[in-house]
This record gives C-alpha cells, structure tokens and sequence, in this order.
C-alpha cells in the first residue's frame, strides 16, 4: 500500500492528465526533480506507472488501483451519493456492503440506534463500523492487497448465510449502454453471491466511473433496484433502462428502477 502522500498526489495527476513531465511535477508538488524522479523509479517498480521520455504515464488506466489512492478521489461526492443512499435502509435491517470505497463513506449514516446488522467483505468499513458500534459481521476469506476486500469461497460461503435486506455496491465501471463492470474477478463474483442473498440491491456510482468499461461484467443498471449518483444519468440510460428520478440532495440522485415490487 502506497503511504507516502506524494505518490499519492503523483497518481491522481497521471489519472485526470494521462502524462506528466518531472518538471511540471516538480512545481506543482513543491518538490525537487530528482526526488519526483525517485519517486517515479518508485511507482514503476510497483507497477503503477510508465516512465517516458522526460515524464511518466499511468502503466494501464484499465487495471486497479490501490485502496490507498482511491480512498482520496471523489470522497466528497462518495459522501453525498452514501448520505442519500441511506435513507433507503429501514431500521433492524440486514445489510450486505461490498468493499469498495464508495460504500465505505455509507459507515457515517448509518445510525446505532436503528439496530442494523451489516455484513461485509471491505476491510475498513468493517473497521468503520465497529468504531461507530454498528453491529457488523466479516465474510472473511482471502484478502487481496489492492482492495483490501476478502474474496473467495470462504467469502462467499459466509454471504450464503445471510437473507439480507438490501445490498450497497459500486464498481469502477458504467458503459454508455449501462453495463457496470469492474477489475477484479473476485470481487465481482463476490457481488453476485450478494445481489442472490438480498431483496434490494442498490448501485452507487460517482461520475467519473461514466462512459467507461472493465473486464469483467457486473450487472445491467436494469438489473439493480436502485441507483445513486453525484450527477445526472442521461435520458437514454434512463429511458432503456426504465429509472425514474425519486430523490436529489446535495449533489446526488437517486434512480428507482419503475417495475420495483
């Protein structure tokens, strides 16, 4: 896991720009070029980046990215969509939370006196949880680096367990035709075995997943009862597959999918 606040920093300008030269990042970083260079030498050995000519480059803007530099992008908006989301879980409900980032910022509305139950794969909102003492239960199983997620059988057998209320998931992808996909194999297994466990299942997508695609399908937005984002699904989305708008606040709206039971 990366924890130097730099490399931190470095990465999230290679996401929006592409590429960087060690000058510009230099300046902006307030920062000597040969340290961004070691501190480029650094990220290529872990497989992050691509150093180029005078400058470095993302190694693949289509694989995952660490837990630690995601847990930093969008968190405002990740805050709003979860604060909206919540207003979905009733009290004494049973809830299934992947182990994304987004879903992690659902910790802060959840409230102890609603005697909710939340099952999990995601390291740290188990962590969250316990320090909010909301009772929470760990599917256990392998955990993966990356994403600090538990993934597996012993994961999956532990979710079939459980009858659950309602699902919170995201993933790292929303295709202009609606498809949401994502990175990992696991986890996206691990997201099925959930959806098949529970009565709700709601997707929560900030925008700058849209337009985007991964290896590996997760469902069609047709295929979740609900769906929160930090802006506006287009008209197409919305007309193919048949949401309508119930709730805005904050900078996030909330699609129910119209033949909801």
């Amino acid at each position: 896991m990366l924890k130097n606040k730099r490399h931190h920093e470095i990465l999230q300008i290679l996401k929006q720009e592409g590429f960087a030269e060690v000058r510009s990042l230099g300046e902006r970083l307030y920062a000597s070029q040969p340290t961004i260079r070691r501190d480029l030498d650094f990220l290529e050995k872990q497989g992050y980046i691509k150093r180029s000519y005078g400058g470095a480059m993302l190694a693949n803007d289509k694989a995952d990215t660490p837990i630690s530099f995601r847990k930093g992008t969008k968190a405002r908006e990740k805050a709003h969509i979860c604060k909206l989301a919540a207003t979905l879980i009733t009290p004494g409900s049973l809830v299934f939370a992947d182990a994304s980032t987004t879903v992690s910022h659902l910790s802060a509305y959840i409230q102890k006196n609603d005697n909710i139950t939340v099952v999990t794969n995601g390291y740290y909102l188990c962590n969250l949880l316990s320090e909010n003492d909301i009772k929470v239960f760990s599917t256990g199983g392998r955990l993966l680096k990356n994403s600090m997620a538990f993934v597996g059988s012993v994961a999956e057998e532990t979710v079939g367990r459980f009858n659950a209320d309602i699902l919170f998931f995201s993933s790292s992808s929303i295709d202009s035709n609606g498809l949401i996909s994502d990175y990992s194999e696991e986890e996206t297994s691990l997201r099925s075995a959930m959806k098949s466990g529970t009565r709700k299942s709601v997707f929560l997508c900030d925008s700058s997943k849209f337009n985007k695609s991964s290896a590996y399908r997760v469902f069609l937005l047709s295929d979740v009862n609900y769906t929160v984002t930090d802006a506006p699904l287009s008209h197409e989305l919305i007309e193919k597959h048949g949401l309508s708008l119930i709730s805005e606040g904050d900078g996030a709206f909330l699609y129910e999918k119209k033949d909801n039971n």
